[in-house]
């Protein structure tokens, strides 16, 4: 019996008294690719965003390697949440506001140059956050959630927004990650990135 990395056990959380997840439980193996699935407003984005400590559950609870994680530090220290949101600081160029954020989490800037290429960050690196499209908004947030060695993975909707050559770089880059790392993603394009292939697990919410 494979042994369970992440468990989810009995997970509710409720919205404006509106119960979004209800008693939801499942269990993750260590390097599996996991799919969250459902309609919109299901509470895709929200277990996520519970896992990686963004929202606390009303009531049951999540461990990760038979830890539980109510603390935010045990949640931040292995697992890296790309969201569909564009966090940054405006004023900041995008080349700082990664090294800052990488700064942050113990990286020195070395990964930032030895990466600048993927996503083609380095072509707009001196542009402000404000005067970027949202596809490189997006290139953004990605860079920062996934050039970082962590073991979980979690992707909402990440190929949203991105052009072709970046779809394939963001492929290339989960099916390198998927080697020693466990990635849990939402997406509604299941066929667009090759790396859905290898998806071994769907939770339906």
């Amino acid at each position: 019996m494979v042994k369970s990395f992440i468990e989810v056990e009995k997970l509710s959380k409720t919205f404006d008294e509106k119960k979004v997840l209800d008693k939801l439980s499942f269990n993750v193996a260590e390097g599996e690719i996991v799919k969250i699935s459902g309609n919109n407003g299901s509470g895709k984005s929200t277990l996520l965003k519970i896992i990686a400590r963004i929202y606390s559950q009303d009531s049951g609870l999540i461990r990760i390697q038979d830890e539980k994680i109510s603390s935010s530090s045990l949640s931040k220290s292995k697992v890296s949440y790309a969201s569909s949101d564009f966090i940054y600081y405006k004023d900041l160029t995008v080349k700082k506001n990664l090294l800052f954020f990488l700064s942050l989490i113990g990286e020195d800037n070395n990964i930032y140059e030895n990466n600048k290429t993927f996503l083609d960050i380095d072509k707009f690196e001196n542009l402000y956050p404000d005067t970027l499209s949202n596809g490189q908004k997006k290139k953004m947030n990605l860079f920062r959630c996934l050039v970082p060695k962590y073991e979980i993975y979690l992707l909402d909707e990440p190929e949203n927004g991105l052009d072709d050559k970046s779809k394939k770089d963001l492929d290339n880059k989960l099916i390198e990650l998927s080697k020693n790392s466990t990635i849990i993603y939402t997406s509604h394009n299941i066929g667009l990135l090759s790396i859905y292939d290898k998806t071994s697990k769907e939770i339906k919410l």
